[in-house]
C-alpha cells in the first residue's frame, strides 16, 4: 500500500465525526426513548455506528507509510504519548513535512 496523507487526514476526520455522531445518537436515544429499552437501543446503536468510525480510523493509519522504508511514519497514538510523536501528527494534519521514525527520511505530506 502506498502512503497517502490526504486520505489519512480525510479518514481521521471522518472517523472522529462518526464517533461524535455515535455519541449524539446514543444520548438522544436515552433521552427520547428512556428506560431499559432506550438504554438497550442506545448501546446497540453506539456499537454499530462506533464500529464504522473505528474502521475509518484503522484505514487512516494504513495510509501513513514511508515511501523510503515502507514502515509507518509515526507511532500510533495508543502506543506512544511523547511530545515528538504528537508533533508529527500535528505536522501531518497541517500538511507540513515530517521525518520518518524508522529511517529518518524527510517526507512531504501535502
Amino acid at each position: 500500500m502506498k502512503s497517502d496523507f490526504r486520505k489519512f487526514r480525510l479518514y481521521c476526520r471522518l472517523g472522529i465525526a462518526i464517533m461524535l455522531l455515535a455519541m449524539a445518537v446514543s444520548a438522544c436515544c436515552i433521552i427520547l426513548v428512556g428506560g431499559a429499552l432506550g438504554a438497550a437501543i442506545s448501546v446497540t446503536l453506539f456499537i454499530v455506528v462506533g464500529s464504522i468510525g473505528l474502521v475509518f480510523e484503522w484505514s487512516a493509519y494504513d495510509n501513513l507509510l514511508c515511501p523510503k522504508c515502507g514502515q509507518r511514519v509515526a507511532i500510533p497514538h495508543r502506543d506512544s504519548f511523547d511530545k515528538a510523536n504528537r508533533a508529527r501528527y500535528r505536522a501531518i494534519s497541517k500538511g507540513e513535512p515530517v521525518f520518518c521514525v524508522h529511517c529518518g527520511a524527510k517526507i512531504e505530506t501535502k
